[in-house]
């Protein structure tokens, strides 16, 4: 799968049994339609990024769509908890997450 961030190729993480697409490259996090509500019930943000902050990746932040390479389409940029801004294809219903976003949800959802 190509990361929807940088297009790089992502690579799968098992967490308790939940495989995660993660991109070893900008750290963005690909979540398929249902990881999201087991990720919340295990509280397990904090443990797939390594607790990494929102804007800690290296470079600048994305300007750009992240892009559904499964579907061949723009993500919609949506705004959940706390003004995180993350992706969502309506095509597949995959989330992406660029890095530290997933962490900075989960903590203002824990709050």
């Amino acid at each position: 799968m190509k990361c929807p961030g940088c297009a790089n190729d992502m690579v799968q993480v098992e967490v308790q049994s939940i495989e995660i697409d993660r991109c070893p490259a900008c750290g963005g996090i690909v979540l398929d339609k249902g990881e999201t509500d087991a990720i919340e019930v295990l509280g397990l943000s904090h443990v797939i990024e390594g607790g990494v902050a929102v804007g800690a990746a290296s470079g600048e932040p994305r300007t750009t769509s992240a892009r559904c390479h499964a579907c061949d389409r723009d993500m919609i940029a949506l705004r959940g908890a706390g003004d995180i801004e993350y992706d969502w294809c309506d095509g597949c219903e995959r989330l992406f997450f660029d890095r530290g976003e997933l962490t900075a949800l989960g903590a203002f959802v824990d709050a």
